[in-house]
Protein backbone atom coordinates (compact mmCIF):
# COMPACT_ATOMS: atom_id res chain seq x y z
CA UNK A 1 0.00 0.00 0.00
CA UNK A 2 1.04 3.65 -0.80
CA UNK A 3 2.66 5.81 2.06
CA UNK A 4 -0.07 7.88 3.28
CA UNK A 5 -3.15 5.98 1.95
CA UNK A 6 -5.77 4.53 4.03
CA UNK A 7 -7.88 1.52 4.24
CA UNK A 8 -10.57 0.54 1.76
CA UNK A 9 -14.31 -0.74 2.72
CA UNK A 10 -15.66 -4.07 2.40
CA UNK A 11 -19.20 -5.96 3.61
CA UNK A 12 -18.78 -9.74 5.20
CA UNK A 13 -21.66 -11.14 3.56
CA UNK A 14 -22.67 -12.93 6.56
CA UNK A 15 -23.89 -10.18 7.46
CA UNK A 16 -26.38 -10.33 4.73
CA UNK A 17 -27.28 -14.17 4.80
CA UNK A 18 -31.01 -13.89 5.35
CA UNK A 19 -31.32 -11.94 1.80
CA UNK A 20 -32.69 -14.78 -0.54
CA UNK A 21 -30.97 -13.46 -4.22
CA UNK A 22 -28.62 -15.16 -5.94
CA UNK A 23 -24.90 -13.91 -4.53
CA UNK A 24 -24.03 -12.83 -7.80
CA UNK A 25 -27.34 -10.20 -7.32
CA UNK A 26 -26.26 -9.58 -3.81
CA UNK A 27 -22.79 -8.46 -5.24
CA UNK A 28 -23.99 -5.95 -7.72
CA UNK A 29 -25.99 -4.73 -4.89
CA UNK A 30 -22.79 -4.52 -2.85
CA UNK A 31 -21.00 -2.79 -6.19
CA UNK A 32 -23.46 -0.24 -6.69
CA UNK A 33 -23.89 0.71 -2.52
CA UNK A 34 -20.02 1.78 -3.24
CA UNK A 35 -17.91 -0.63 -1.47
CA UNK A 36 -14.42 -1.38 -2.57
CA UNK A 37 -14.67 -5.16 -1.82
CA UNK A 38 -16.49 -8.65 -0.06
CA UNK A 39 -15.31 -11.07 2.07
CA UNK A 40 -17.24 -14.73 1.24
CA UNK A 41 -18.81 -16.72 3.95
CA UNK A 42 -20.72 -19.85 3.75
CA UNK A 43 -23.10 -19.17 -0.01
CA UNK A 44 -19.68 -18.77 -1.66
CA UNK A 45 -19.08 -22.65 -1.19
CA UNK A 46 -22.51 -23.45 -2.89
CA UNK A 47 -22.84 -20.52 -6.25
CA UNK A 48 -21.38 -21.12 -9.62
CA UNK A 49 -17.87 -19.53 -8.85
CA UNK A 50 -17.45 -18.47 -12.91
CA UNK A 51 -20.97 -16.51 -11.97
CA UNK A 52 -19.24 -14.77 -8.69
CA UNK A 53 -16.21 -13.89 -10.65
CA UNK A 54 -18.27 -12.45 -13.63
CA UNK A 55 -20.15 -10.27 -10.74
CA UNK A 56 -17.28 -8.91 -9.02
CA UNK A 57 -15.44 -7.74 -12.54
CA UNK A 58 -18.63 -6.22 -13.59
CA UNK A 59 -18.75 -4.13 -10.70
CA UNK A 60 -15.29 -3.65 -9.80
CA UNK A 61 -15.38 -5.41 -6.12
CA UNK A 62 -12.38 -6.90 -4.98
CA UNK A 63 -12.72 -10.57 -3.46
CA UNK A 64 -10.79 -9.78 0.28
CA UNK A 65 -10.93 -13.02 1.43
CA UNK A 66 -13.30 -16.59 2.10
CA UNK A 67 -14.27 -17.63 5.55
CA UNK A 68 -13.58 -21.36 5.97
CA UNK A 69 -13.18 -23.60 8.93
CA UNK A 70 -9.94 -25.05 9.66
CA UNK A 71 -11.30 -28.87 8.92
CA UNK A 72 -12.57 -27.31 5.47
CA UNK A 73 -9.26 -25.67 4.79
CA UNK A 74 -7.13 -28.91 5.71
CA UNK A 75 -9.72 -30.77 3.81
CA UNK A 76 -9.25 -28.82 0.61
CA UNK A 77 -5.53 -29.20 0.81
CA UNK A 78 -6.00 -32.78 0.88
CA UNK A 79 -7.93 -32.59 -2.67
CA UNK A 80 -11.53 -33.36 -0.82
CA UNK A 81 -13.48 -30.19 -1.79
CA UNK A 82 -12.90 -27.58 -4.55
CA UNK A 83 -12.81 -24.97 -2.29
CA UNK A 84 -9.20 -23.96 -3.87
CA UNK A 85 -10.65 -23.95 -7.40
CA UNK A 86 -13.31 -21.98 -6.41
CA UNK A 87 -11.05 -19.28 -4.58
CA UNK A 88 -8.84 -19.31 -8.13
CA UNK A 89 -11.59 -18.80 -10.02
CA UNK A 90 -12.96 -15.65 -8.80
CA UNK A 91 -9.01 -14.50 -7.74
CA UNK A 92 -9.25 -14.49 -3.80
CA UNK A 93 -6.08 -15.52 -2.30
CA UNK A 94 -6.52 -15.11 1.07
CA UNK A 95 -8.91 -17.75 3.61
CA UNK A 96 -9.52 -17.15 6.73
CA UNK A 97 -10.53 -19.11 9.87
CA UNK A 98 -13.90 -17.49 11.17
CA UNK A 99 -14.19 -19.81 14.57
CA UNK A 100 -11.56 -22.05 16.39
CA UNK A 101 -13.74 -24.09 19.26
CA UNK A 102 -13.03 -23.93 22.58
CA UNK A 103 -11.61 -27.07 23.40
CA UNK A 104 -8.46 -25.80 21.10
CA UNK A 105 -8.14 -23.17 22.63
CA UNK A 106 -8.36 -24.15 26.18
CA UNK A 107 -4.75 -24.99 27.43
CA UNK A 108 -0.71 -24.00 26.23
CA UNK A 109 -0.71 -27.96 24.92
CA UNK A 110 -4.03 -27.50 22.85
CA UNK A 111 -2.21 -24.41 21.49
CA UNK A 112 0.83 -26.22 20.61
CA UNK A 113 -1.11 -29.26 18.88
CA UNK A 114 -3.24 -25.75 16.84
CA UNK A 115 -0.06 -24.08 15.73
CA UNK A 116 0.52 -27.20 13.90
CA UNK A 117 -2.21 -27.48 12.24
CA UNK A 118 -2.51 -23.68 11.25
CA UNK A 119 1.32 -23.91 10.05
CA UNK A 120 0.93 -27.10 8.07
CA UNK A 121 -1.82 -25.62 6.31
CA UNK A 122 -0.65 -22.46 5.85
CA UNK A 123 2.60 -24.25 3.86
CA UNK A 124 -0.33 -25.60 1.85
CA UNK A 125 -1.54 -22.69 1.10
CA UNK A 126 1.42 -20.73 0.38
CA UNK A 127 2.19 -23.39 -2.22
CA UNK A 128 -0.87 -22.38 -4.17
CA UNK A 129 0.15 -18.68 -4.24
CA UNK A 130 -2.71 -18.20 -1.03
CA UNK A 131 -2.43 -17.00 2.86
CA UNK A 132 -4.24 -18.00 6.07
CA UNK A 133 -5.99 -16.00 8.23
CA UNK A 134 -7.90 -16.38 11.98
CA UNK A 135 -10.73 -13.81 12.49
CA UNK A 136 -10.39 -13.55 16.34
CA UNK A 137 -13.29 -14.65 18.50
CA UNK A 138 -13.48 -13.80 21.99
CA UNK A 139 -12.12 -17.23 23.60
CA UNK A 140 -8.75 -16.45 22.11
CA UNK A 141 -8.80 -13.73 24.66
CA UNK A 142 -10.13 -15.53 27.96
CA UNK A 143 -7.12 -17.21 30.01
CA UNK A 144 -5.31 -20.84 29.55
CA UNK A 145 -5.90 -23.37 31.53
CA UNK A 146 -3.32 -25.66 32.92
CA UNK A 147 -2.49 -28.74 30.54
CA UNK A 148 -4.08 -31.42 33.81
CA UNK A 149 -7.51 -28.82 34.09
CA UNK A 150 -8.25 -29.69 30.21
CA UNK A 151 -7.44 -33.24 30.33
CA UNK A 152 -10.27 -33.12 33.12
CA UNK A 153 -12.49 -31.62 31.22
CA UNK A 154 -11.88 -34.29 28.67
CA UNK A 155 -12.56 -37.18 30.96
CA UNK A 156 -15.38 -35.49 32.56
CA UNK A 157 -16.92 -33.53 29.88
CA UNK A 158 -19.36 -30.96 30.62
CA UNK A 159 -22.30 -28.97 28.75
CA UNK A 160 -20.70 -26.56 26.31
CA UNK A 161 -23.03 -23.60 27.83
CA UNK A 162 -21.75 -23.80 31.48
CA UNK A 163 -17.94 -24.36 30.59
CA UNK A 164 -18.55 -20.87 28.44
CA UNK A 165 -20.29 -19.49 31.43
CA UNK A 166 -17.69 -20.32 33.74
CA UNK A 167 -15.05 -19.18 31.62
CA UNK A 168 -16.46 -15.95 31.13
CA UNK A 169 -17.10 -15.57 34.61
CA UNK A 170 -13.41 -16.41 35.82
CA UNK A 171 -12.33 -13.71 32.88
CA UNK A 172 -14.72 -11.09 34.07
CA UNK A 173 -13.52 -11.89 37.80
CA UNK A 174 -9.59 -12.06 36.74
CA UNK A 175 -8.07 -8.19 37.05
CA UNK A 176 -5.76 -7.22 34.06
CA UNK A 177 -4.73 -4.95 32.13
CA UNK A 178 -7.22 -4.20 29.16
CA UNK A 179 -4.86 -2.50 27.22
CA UNK A 180 -1.97 -5.16 26.82
CA UNK A 181 -2.95 -8.72 25.59
CA UNK A 182 -1.23 -10.92 28.40
CA UNK A 183 0.95 -13.98 27.93
CA UNK A 184 -1.42 -16.72 29.82
CA UNK A 185 -4.13 -16.18 26.86
CA UNK A 186 -4.57 -18.01 23.50
CA UNK A 187 -3.86 -15.27 21.10
CA UNK A 188 -0.84 -13.87 22.87
CA UNK A 189 0.35 -17.68 22.12
CA UNK A 190 -0.62 -18.00 18.41
CA UNK A 191 1.59 -14.96 18.02
CA UNK A 192 4.56 -16.63 19.67
CA UNK A 193 4.07 -19.84 17.90
CA UNK A 194 2.93 -18.88 14.16
CA UNK A 195 5.54 -16.84 11.88
CA UNK A 196 4.04 -13.43 10.33
CA UNK A 197 4.45 -15.05 6.63
CA UNK A 198 2.39 -18.19 7.95
CA UNK A 199 -0.47 -16.67 9.72
CA UNK A 200 -2.24 -13.38 9.67
CA UNK A 201 -5.00 -11.93 12.23
CA UNK A 202 -8.39 -10.27 11.55
CA UNK A 203 -9.14 -8.25 14.23
CA UNK A 204 -13.09 -8.86 15.04
CA UNK A 205 -13.12 -5.35 17.54
CA UNK A 206 -16.66 -6.62 19.01
CA UNK A 207 -15.30 -9.78 20.08
CA UNK A 208 -12.03 -8.40 21.55
CA UNK A 209 -14.01 -6.03 23.56
CA UNK A 210 -16.31 -8.26 24.74
CA UNK A 211 -13.53 -10.48 26.03
CA UNK A 212 -12.37 -7.56 28.54
CA UNK A 213 -9.69 -5.97 26.25
CA UNK A 214 -9.09 -2.86 24.32
CA UNK A 215 -8.78 -3.93 20.75
CA UNK A 216 -6.24 -1.77 19.81
CA UNK A 217 -4.01 -3.94 22.18
CA UNK A 218 -3.99 -6.43 19.38
CA UNK A 219 -2.26 -4.22 17.23
CA UNK A 220 -0.15 -3.38 19.73
CA UNK A 221 0.64 -7.07 20.09
CA UNK A 222 0.91 -7.77 16.11
CA UNK A 223 0.03 -4.50 13.90
CA UNK A 224 2.54 -6.20 10.92
CA UNK A 225 0.72 -9.31 10.96
CA UNK A 226 -2.97 -7.25 10.26
CA UNK A 227 -4.31 -6.63 6.67
CA UNK A 228 -8.12 -6.65 7.60
CA UNK A 229 -10.21 -5.42 10.82
CA UNK A 230 -13.97 -6.11 11.11
CA UNK A 231 -15.86 -3.70 12.80
CA UNK A 232 -18.75 -4.09 14.59
CA UNK A 233 -20.50 -3.37 18.30
CA UNK A 234 -21.85 -4.45 21.54
CA UNK A 235 -22.68 -2.84 24.30
CA UNK A 236 -22.96 -4.94 28.38
CA UNK A 237 -26.35 -7.21 28.26
CA UNK A 238 -26.62 -7.19 31.94
CA UNK A 239 -23.94 -8.87 34.95
CA UNK A 240 -22.12 -11.56 33.80
CA UNK A 241 -25.04 -12.14 30.92
CA UNK A 242 -21.94 -10.81 28.42
CA UNK A 243 -22.51 -8.83 26.06
CA UNK A 244 -25.23 -7.75 23.07
CA UNK A 245 -25.02 -6.27 19.44
CA UNK A 246 -25.83 -3.26 18.86
CA UNK A 247 -25.80 -0.33 16.22
CA UNK A 248 -22.38 0.93 15.03
CA UNK A 249 -21.08 4.17 17.49
CA UNK A 250 -23.77 3.20 20.42
CA UNK A 251 -22.06 0.45 22.24
CA UNK A 252 -18.48 0.02 24.32
CA UNK A 253 -15.98 -0.71 20.85
CA UNK A 254 -14.17 3.09 20.40
CA UNK A 255 -14.70 3.14 16.83
CA UNK A 256 -12.46 6.05 16.30
CA UNK A 257 -9.94 4.53 18.01
CA UNK A 258 -9.78 1.64 16.43
CA UNK A 259 -9.55 3.21 12.86
CA UNK A 260 -6.66 5.65 14.22
CA UNK A 261 -4.58 1.93 15.13
CA UNK A 262 -5.45 0.17 11.42
CA UNK A 263 -4.55 3.37 9.71
CA UNK A 264 -1.34 3.42 11.68
CA UNK A 265 -0.69 -0.10 10.78
CA UNK A 266 -1.09 0.41 7.27
CA UNK A 267 -4.24 -2.26 7.17
CA UNK A 268 -5.48 -2.71 3.61
CA UNK A 269 -9.60 -3.33 4.71
CA UNK A 270 -12.14 -2.21 6.82
CA UNK A 271 -14.46 -4.74 6.90
CA UNK A 272 -18.63 -3.86 8.43
CA UNK A 273 -19.68 -6.68 10.09
CA UNK A 274 -23.49 -6.24 11.45
CA UNK A 275 -25.39 -9.52 13.39
CA UNK A 276 -28.55 -7.39 14.48
CA UNK A 277 -32.11 -8.58 13.22
CA UNK A 278 -32.76 -6.07 10.65
CA UNK A 279 -33.56 -5.82 7.27
CA UNK A 280 -30.65 -7.19 5.27
CA UNK A 281 -30.56 -4.50 2.15
CA UNK A 282 -30.75 -1.14 4.86
CA UNK A 283 -27.85 -3.26 6.38
CA UNK A 284 -26.02 -2.57 3.05
CA UNK A 285 -26.51 0.80 2.44
CA UNK A 286 -25.98 1.38 6.51
CA UNK A 287 -22.35 -0.30 5.97
CA UNK A 288 -21.33 1.52 3.53
CA UNK A 289 -22.30 5.14 5.49
CA UNK A 290 -20.83 3.98 8.45
CA UNK A 291 -17.29 3.33 6.91
CA UNK A 292 -17.28 6.47 5.12
CA UNK A 293 -17.86 8.48 8.19
CA UNK A 294 -15.54 6.48 10.12
CA UNK A 295 -12.66 6.50 8.03
CA UNK A 296 -13.48 10.33 7.43
CA UNK A 297 -13.63 10.95 11.12
CA UNK A 298 -10.25 8.95 11.72
CA UNK A 299 -8.34 11.33 9.44
CA UNK A 300 -7.09 8.33 7.55
CA UNK A 301 -7.04 9.07 3.59
CA UNK A 302 -8.82 6.35 1.54
CA UNK A 303 -6.67 4.56 -1.02
CA UNK A 304 -6.88 6.06 -4.78
CA UNK A 305 -6.34 2.02 -5.98
CA UNK A 306 -8.08 -1.02 -4.43
CA UNK A 307 -5.55 -3.25 -2.59
CA UNK A 308 -5.66 -6.86 -3.14
CA UNK A 309 -5.48 -8.42 1.31
CA UNK A 310 -2.77 -10.33 0.79
CA UNK A 311 -0.53 -7.19 -0.58
CA UNK A 312 2.72 -6.14 1.55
Amino acid sequence: MDMGSGPNTALQLYSIRTLSEPLPEILRRVGAAGYDGVEFAHRFHEESPRDIATALDDVGLEPVAVHADLPEVEAALDGESDLLVRCRTVGCETLVIPHLSASELRTRSDIRSLSHRLRDAAAGLKACDMQLGYHTGRRTFRPLLPDAAGRLTDETPIPTAVGEYTHRLLTALRAHDPTTIPSETPMWNLVARTKPSALMFEPEVAEIREAGYDPCALFSLCSDRIRMVHIRDVAPAGPFQGYEDVPHGEGTVDMHAVLDAASDAGVDWVIYENELDSDPTAKIDHGAATLERLLDGSGSSRSATRIPATSS
